[in-house]
């Protein structure tokens, strides 16, 4: 039962994830390889500007969003407790949004006729290019990159900066000299992650680029506006290498942060009673940077609640219903579908996560890192690279799932993976192989000892990897912008099809109601959680 257990595991993570990415890396080199040479030749020489674009914004992007990153990580760390929890809040909304509503608010409060530029100030300003987009993702970035700068702040040990303090160093030579350093390779992770992400979104550059296009929204026109699956191939093989690369370099970098911080926990955190405070100039510059973020995140959620529930434009506006009417009365099958793959999507996402974990970081079994890296691939992986491997690979008998709800929910579950298992191993690694061995001695099988002594003691490992998948799955976009049929449309593209056409007020509803329903799971599993603890 145990080999039949790691057998399944194995065949699920091929046909799911290598299969599909195999299939559209043969499409680019459909013909032989000559024909493949000047397809690729062609379509580089053709989107050179397009590639150029993706790479500017996606390296100012990267740049903006690590050292946003970095001063509000200190601030939730180092500030006092009122000041963590309102950035923790404001990050937690930021992360379980929708990509592109940041992009809604924008334009309605800095576009031609924006509630500040126009109503307040007077002016007609053309919100749409490259400064907006940069902007929009740099700010949606930012709470993924301060998660990972606070777990690595959390692990610095307290007495190496008493030491230093006990020497006569100054706070900004402590920030200098002991913690910069130990933090230097997961600030080059989040200015890799970043970038990674910057140059696969399509959602942005498609609502507030205006003009400016990227490879992203080019991949989009060539398979969905002209049906070239060949070129769109390419297009995703080039950002499947610079995946490929940055993955490595995430690989290499995170291990050599976790030998920085290893076991240094030892001495309390960075955040105890005697710890490194937050003054002078750099202290300034964090309240600054972590004041700025969440009055400029207040200000872009209260438009878009404003927006879905006034008609027109101006702070004056009448208030109404119509917008609420028209999600309940036509969109909320949709989110109503949402809810359901979201569900379906996570559930699946935990159990796999909770099994390649158990055999990887548990068991250790031959090949155990090759199937750790078949999991972790697809979360580097641009979303619509993902997406248009499922549809040649999925496309015809005798697994044939376009058009059905079952490919959505797959392309979901198997997208965002490596973070439940990530979840798992972390946690397993935490807890004593003896229990495994005395279990073993007493008689269990090793499907017994998973079931009834491994997995009861990673219960956080359940609901932090249950939470994330929903929330993921809520608001996931360019991953199945490519599956979802008419059919089975989800919330999140009623809101951007909404937002194509104008229609901001309809896209502002459901924008609101897919935050507020993901936040108050996300509260009722943490309560749920800290219940546990208690």
């Amino acid at each position: 039962m145990d080999c039949a257990l790691l057998a399944a595991t194995c065949v699920v993570v091929i046909l799911f994830i290598i299969y599909p990415l195999a299939c559209m890396i043969g499409q680019s080199l459909r013909g032989g390889a000559t024909a493949s040479a000047s397809l690729y030749a062609q379509v580089v020489t053709k989107s050179a500007g397009l590639i150029w674009n993706s790479a500017f914004t996606g390296a100012l992007a990267a740049v903006l969003a690590t050292t946003l990153s970095l001063l509000i990580a200190l601030c939730v760390v180092l500030a006092p407790t009122w000041v963590r929890r309102v950035l923790t809040t404001f990050l937690l909304i930021s992360i379980v949004s929708p990509p592109f509503v940041t992009s809604l608010a924008f334009i309605q409060l800095f576009g031609r006729r924006g509630l500040i530029t126009h109503s307040l100030l007077g002016l007609s300003i053309m919100p749409y290019g490259w400064v907006g987009v940069v902007l929009m993702q740099a700010l949606f970035f930012t709470a993924i990159n301060v998660v990972l700068l606070v777990s690595v702040l959390d692990r610095i040990d307290r007495r190496m900066l008493q030491a230093a303090m006990d020497l006569g160093a100054p706070a900004r030579d402590v920030f200098a000299r002991v913690i910069l350093p130990m933090l230097a390779p997961t600030l080059a992770v989040c200015l890799l992650l970043t970038f990674v992400r910057s140059i696969a979104d399509y959602g942005t550059p498609v609502v507030i680029g205006g003009s400016f296009e990227t490879v992203s929204t080019e991949i989009y026109m060539q398979v969905i506006g002209y049906s070239d699956l060949e070129s769109a191939a390419v297009l995703n093989v080039l950002l499947l290498g610079v995946s490929v690369v940055v993955f490595a370099a995430y690989v290499r970098l995170t291990r050599r942060s976790d030998r920085f911080v290893a076991g240094s926990t030892a001495g309390g955190s960075l955040a105890r009673e005697g710890g490194l405070r937050l003054r002078g100039a750099l202290g300034a510059l964090a309240y600054l940077a972590g004041a700025l973020f969440v009055c400029l995140m207040a200000l872009l959620y209260f438009t878009v609640f404003h927006t879905a529930l006034t008609k027109g434009l101006g702070w004056d506006a009448p208030l109404t219903t119509e917008y609420v009417a028209h999600l309940l009365g036509y969109d909320w099958d949709s989110f109503v579908r949402s809810i359901q793959y979201a569900l379906v999507a996570a559930a699946g996402g935990t159990v796999i996560g909770a099994v390649v974990a158990y055999y990887v970081e548990r068991r250790h079994v031959r090949g155990g890192k090759l199937l750790e890296l078949a999991v972790t691939l697809p979360y580097m992986l641009p979303g619509t690279c993902f997406g248009l491997g499922y549809i040649l690979a999925f496309n015809s008998v005798p697994l044939k799932l376009t058009g059905t709800a079952a490919i959505v929910v797959l392309s979901m579950v198997f997208k965002q993976l490596t973070i439940s298992t990530r979840a798992f191993s972390t946690t397993m690694a935490q807890v004593s192989p003896t229990l495994d061995m005395a279990a073993r001695d007493l008689g269990a099988s090793r499907l017994r000892t998973l079931t009834d002594v491994v997995l009861p003691c990673v219960r956080n490992a359940f609901v932090v990897s249950f939470v994330n998948s929903f929330s993921t799955s809520m608001v996931t976009y360019s991953a199945v912008i490519f599956l979802v049929t008419p059919g089975h449309k989800t919330a999140v593209f009623q809101l951007f099809d909404a937002l194509s056409t104008g229609k901001y007020g309809q896209a502002a509803a459901v924008a609101c109601l897919i935050v507020i329903v993901t936040v108050l799971v996300n509260l009722a599993f943490s309560s749920f959680l800290l219940k546990g603890r208690r």
